[in-house]
């Protein structure tokens, strides 16, 4: 059923529909699942929107075999008992140092951090595998990558045809130095100087501009 839903007093009413659930036991005829409903709120119109969702990369069916392969040699039987909360435990070693008069209290180990040496010698050289088909040569995991020069970005915003367009103008003196030399060093254009007429010149030969 569509219901209105006001979960307290001037709270604004929104619709849900209540999806029942039956009660049920298990083996030992024990409540497993409590009888009742789930509220499930309804989106008002303005709410609906169409999203237009960009073509992403999948992973090939070698990448996915290889990653089901970590994931099964790193399988373990968990017992929640095998790992203590590292903050409780950092309590009571502070209060057994405050009572036992010690200067400080024993250290910690925290099991909820991944082994990272045993995972080494599980699945470490999967791990290699995994890295070689999946990131592309050169790549290093969790390196920053290097901050663009505002020369560099500028000159990926002048396109060719721009500076073909500005030569013919007589106009590349509104370029700055960095840009032009950093469109010679892409078009292979050599000038005969490194001052910015020379490095113009070289461009407006390059297109035979008269």
């Amino acid at each position: 059923p569509i219901c209105r839903y006001i979960p307290r007093k001037n709270s604004p009413p929104k619709f849900v529909a209540l999806l029942p659930q039956k009660e049920e036991f298990d083996d030992n005829n024990m409540q497993a699942t409590a009888a009742g409903f789930h509220v499930v709120f309804l989106p008002f119109a303005d709410d609906l929107r169409k999203l237009n969702f960009e073509d992403t990369p999948r992973a090939k069916q070698d990448q996915v075999d290889k990653a089901k392969e970590i994931v099964n040699k790193l399988k373990f039987k968990y017992d929640p008992m095998s790992f203590e909360n590292p903050v409780i435990q950092q309590h009571y070693r502070n209060l057994e140092a405050l009572a036992l008069d010690r200067d400080a209290p024993e250290e910690v180990f925290d099991f909820t951090q991944p082994d990272k040496e045993r995972i080494d010698r599980r699945a470490g050289q999967l791990v290699e595998e995994f890295k070689d088909i999946v990131f592309p040569e050169g790549y290093t995991p969790g390196a920053k990558p290097k901050r663009k020069t505002a020369a560099a970005a500028a000159a990926e915003q002048v396109t060719e045809v721009d500076i073909k367009r500005m030569a013919h103008a007589g106009t590349l003196g509104k370029l700055t130095v960095p840009v032009l030399k950093d469109f010679c060093k892409q078009a292979g254009i050599k000038a005969a100087g490194s001052k910015k007429q020379d490095v113009i010149d070289a461009i407006a030969e390059h297109f035979q501009v008269e």
